[in-house]
């Protein structure tokens, strides 16, 4: 038997990954104009700029569909969430099908106390 190529990647099962990119394409994806309309009135809403919410309702309709989950799912959850908890719940729901070296994150600016920042800054 004659060794494969030397790599660090682990060995996956290739009939998987062949039957993956045979059906790439079989189910397309569809949405309504509803939808879209629904996505974009509640992006345009938070974010007050149209290149945003449009960038985010084609991004919330691709993932949607990569992880086989509704996208009205998906905006009724984000309805309930405030400004924080939406930025959070939405860099968690766009990682789902991301790689883990392309991760979002969600910026934390920690609250310092008075008195340590006086002390800091003296």
């Amino acid at each position: 038997m004659t060794p494969g190529p030397s790599t660090n990647l682990p060995i996956n099962n290739i009939e998987e990954t062949l039957d993956y990119f045979q059906r790439i394409y079989d189910d397309p994806v569809t949405v309504t104009q509803n939808q879209v309309d629904a996505l974009y009135a509640f992006f345009i809403a938070r974010t007050e700029n149209e290149q945003t919410a449009l960038a985010l309702v084609y991004t919330v309709v691709v993932t949607a569909f990569s992880t086989r989950q509704n996208p009205m799912t998906m905006l009724d959850r984000f309805k309930k969430l405030d400004s924080f908890s939406l930025d959070a719940q939405l860099a968690r729901f766009l990682n789902s099908s991301r790689n883990n070296t392309s991760m979002l994150g969600v910026k934390n600016t920690p609250t310092v106390n008075s008195q340590i920042a006086r002390t800091i800054l003296s």
